[in-house]
């Protein structure tokens, strides 16, 4: 499943008392945590996800879960950078696997979860965890010669 998909899915409760529609997907450590969904008088409700009973053409759960301070909402279209702060592309979408988070799609790519950091922006982590030292010299080789540490090896500054 993608988040994609469950942003703007009906919401029922089992026993038909409550609906509404997602307008959230909160993450909390490396799965999602709560969905946030409003009524049809807008009135915010959050259901759990261990309370989501099927998700699938409209999502049906159990009950509301507690009010909800500290999740970091899934967003779609931030900007992506690696850790150089080159721009890679945007954050397209989610891939879930039983509410874990899997993947992130972007610009088309498939990437880790555990290599992307998420906040107003995403930053790519570099697949050997390469040094903050090593980072800043590549900025600093692109800024003065138009080349990196890799393009430029073998030589001293």
């Amino acid at each position: 499943m993608t988040v994609s998909k469950l942003y703007s899915l009906p919401a029922e409760r089992l026993d038909g008392k409550r609906r509404g529609y997602v307008i959230a997907v909160l993450k909390e450590g490396d799965g999602v945590a709560a969905l946030l969904c409003a009524d049809e008088n807008e009135r915010e409700f959050f259901v759990d996800s261990d309370k989501i009973v099927r998700a699938a053409d409209r999502i049906i759960y159990r009950g509301e879960g507690a009010r909800r301070g500290a999740g970091q909402v899934l967003r779609l279209n931030v900007p992506c950078f690696d850790e150089r702060g080159k721009l890679i592309g945007r954050v397209e979408d989610y891939i879930l696997k039983s509410y874990a988070l899997k993947s992130c799609i972007i610009n088309g790519r498939s990437y880790p979860a555990a290599r992307v950091c998420l906040g107003d922006a995403a930053i790519l982590k570099d697949r050997d965890d390469a040094p903050a030292a090593m980072a800043a010299k590549d900025m600093f080789l692109e800024a003065v010669m138009g080349g990196s540490s890799a393009a430029v090896s073998g030589h001293e500054l």
